[in-house]
């Protein structure tokens, strides 16, 4: 596959990572590392930088996580670029070694869309926690209800994570989702009840 990640152009470069994530064509992670370091110095590019971070979250390595971790150290005006780097540094530490080490990191964080960004790795990745794990997210992401409907947040991406979670853990809590008033998580929790799967796309 030929991509334009070295282009210099934001718009290519932002097409070129959208093709790579969403095929999960894997062998460009020091193409987009690259892509990345060029267009963090660009701001305006927030959304160029989105699809690069998710790109090396969906098909990268551990190897690029020491840079993830930095950048999310640091502070932006867009905050959707907290909510990235969470989902792709969970994808390359948590979802690969089966442990929710960096997540519970997250939860304590209090950071909205960096707890966003670990739950929609949860969901896209479709990893089912342990049960304890699982009663420590749903107690600790119950409270993020703020703007729901303008904004995804913490608990639509868990809903719709909770149809293949065992039922008796998450009946209480899609209970609560459905008194939501956003009508979109109200579908979801309904679905996952059921066990079915959202036709929502969240990720």
């Amino acid at each position: 596959m030929n991509t334009e990640l070295n282009s210099k152009s934001i718009s290519k470069i932002k097409k070129s990572a959208s093709q790579i994530a969403k095929k999960h064509i894997e062998g460009f992670e020091k193409e987009l590392i690259s892509a990345l370091e060029f267009l963090m110095q660009k701001p305006k590019s927030w959304l160029a930088q989105s699809e690069v971070i998710k790109a090396i979250g969906i098909t990268g390595s551990s190897d690029s996580v020491p840079y993830l971790l930095d950048l999310s150290l640091q502070e932006y005006d867009t905050s959707i670029i907290y909510r990235d780097l969470a989902f792709s540094i969970c994808m390359l530490t948590d979802i690969k070694e089966k442990k929710l080490s960096y997540f519970d990191n997250i939860l304590n964080s209090y950071n909205h869309m960096s707890i966003s960004g670990a739950c929609s790795a949860l969901l896209y990745s479709g990893f089912i926690p342990k049960n304890e794990d699982i009663i420590n997210i749903l107690n600790n992401i119950s409270e993020y209800t703020e703007n729901e409907g303008q904004v995804i947040t913490p608990r639509c991406y868990i809903a719709a994570a909770c149809y293949s979670w065992p039922q008796e853990l998450t009946k209480e809590f899609l209970s609560n989702c459905k008194n939501s008033l956003w009508s979109g998580l109200v579908e979801i929790a309904n679905d996952s009840s059921l066990g079915k799967k959202t036709k929502y796309i969240l990720v």
